[in-house]
């Protein structure tokens, strides 16, 4: 059975150890700009019957709506981690869903979530108090504005500046430079996400460089996407 499923932030297919009992993953609807942060195992039940983990979308209602109206191929389906048993697996679940605020995070100018998650670890649920820790305000007093997941990898907006075709370009919002210009806004956001300047190391060379990203669209391929401070 063909796995939807890649690898998070290479976007090259994702290969299972079988003998690890399941993965953390992220959703994301490239049109709207939300995600959804789960765990999925391998098996299940005594008999470890297979959990048909290769096709599954999530088992968030909304989420689904919107996969069967949109369409998948408007979704990215990517494998944070792989966890060896289920003690490991809901807590790092628990961790991403807290780490990235799923409860909390809206959509950049709106009210509406950033995530589908309506719960984190079966107890926390919606509405929950935004809060900032003082560690948060702390940095943000010091100039030191986070650009990780949990504030930029969902939401595509703000300053970014890339290479077109090795011609450097500086937009004012990536998502709707991406929307004008037919690009996949996801693809462009994972790599960004990879460093400050959109450059990874690959596990797979055997000489060690850092190899560039790249999306090709209309207008030519872009590599080295990386997000520029505000303000």
């Amino acid at each position: 059975m063909e796995s939807h499923w890649t690898v998070w932030l290479e976007y090259k297919p994702f290969i299972p150890n079988l003998d690890k009992f399941g993965f953390v993953y992220i959703i994301t609807n490239t049109q709207n700009e939300k995600a959804y942060v789960g765990c999925k195992q391998y098996f299940t039940g005594k008999k470890k019957a297979p959990s048909k983990w290769e096709m599954y979308t999530g088992s968030s209602k909304y989420l689904n709506e919107d996969i069967e109206k949109d369409g998948k191929e408007h979704f990215t389906f990517e494998v944070i981690a792989e966890y060896k048993n289920k003690r490991s697996l809901r807590y790092y679940e628990a961790y991403y869903q807290m780490k990235w605020k799923v409860l909390t995070t809206v959509i950049k100018g709106t009210d509406e979530p950033a995530f589908y998650n309506s719960y984190v670890g079966g107890k926390f649920y919606r509405p929950i108090e935004s809060y900032k820790d003082p560690e948060y305000r702390r940095n943000l007093s010091n100039g030191r504005k986070g650009k990780g997941v949990g504030d930029r990898a969902h939401k595509y907006q703000g300053k970014a500046e890339f290479y077109l075709d090795n011609k450097l370009i500086k937009v004012d919002c990536l998502g709707a430079w991406c929307n004008e210009n037919g690009y996949d806004r996801g693809h462009l956001n994972a790599i960004a996400r990879t460093s400050r300047d959109g450059f990874f190391k690959s596990t797979q060379a055997k000489d060690g460089k850092r190899r560039s990203l790249s999306c090709k669209g209309p207008l030519g391929t872009i590599t080295k996407v990386r997000w520029l401070d505000e303000g």
